[in-house]
């Protein structure tokens, strides 16, 4: 398991094992802008600023060209971290919490402090 530092909001999230950044940013409750959520848009682009990270599939050069890997982009749908890392979202995109996904931290701890 890694950890994923999201700028400029600081935010860290734990990625589990094989999981991509997609799908562990998906599981914390956090959104950004995404498309086809396979690899074959782009649109999910985030900049590397530090670690590494593995494909699960090959990535067609159409959708990320080799100055692009060479510049540090990667795909977040098909990225797995291979350490712990720290991304950038693209100009203009905005990590976003999506309301009802998790229970508050209140609401959880009141939840399991009760004896029954």
């Amino acid at each position: 398991m890694y950890d994923v530092t999201i700028l400029p909001d600081g935010v860290r999230v734990t990625v589990g094992d094989d999981e991509t950044l997609l799908r562990a940013l998906s599981r914390a409750g956090l959104r950004y802008r995404v498309g086809c959520k396979r690899g074959g848009c782009g649109i999910c682009k985030v900049q590397l600023k530090l670690g590494e990270v593995r494909y699960e599939r090959p990535i067609a050069p159409q959708v990320l060209s080799d100055d692009e890997r060479i510049e540090g982009i990667c795909l977040s749908c098909r990225a797995v971290p291979l350490t712990n890392i720290v991304i950038e979202l693209q100009e203009g995109d905005r990590l976003r919490r999506v309301l009802g996904f998790a229970f508050p931290s209140s609401a959880a701890s009141n939840h399991h402090g009760k004896d029954v």
